[in-house]
């Protein structure tokens, strides 16, 4: 019985070593496009919302993921995912629709 003690102290260091590094590590953050305001019915205007997660998860310091649930989104209007942005580490999960305008001259002469 005298292997019981060392058992107990090995389990312990295991232990520890895993709750000490799983919480070390950074969890990415999700933005949710209808948290800021997106609406997945295909006829409202839901570029401010994307620009808006697309900036948030730029300055984010860790990494982030931009989601957008099932749905329609309108792209109603010229949308640039560029620019400075401080994360490298984004990630973009589309499980929804995009959908552009029915009226292709809206976008203008933007070049997209």
């Amino acid at each position: 019985m005298k292997s019981l003690p060392v058992l107990t102290f090995l389990f312990s260091i295991f232990f520890f070593h895993q709750s000490s590094s799983s919480s070390s590590s950074t969890l990415p953050i999700t933005y949710n496009v209808l948290n800021l305001g997106a609406k997945p019915d295909g006829k409202t205007d839901s570029t401010k919302s994307f620009l808006s997660a697309w900036a948030l998860a730029c300055g984010s310091t860790q990494p982030a993921t931009i989601y957008v649930p099932p749905g329609r989104y309108l792209i109603g209007r010229p949308a640039n995912f560029g620019g400075r942005c401080k994360n490298s580490a984004i990630t973009i999960r589309i499980d929804g629709t995009l959908v552009a305008p029915s009226n292709y001259n809206v976008l203008g002469n933007a070049g997209h």
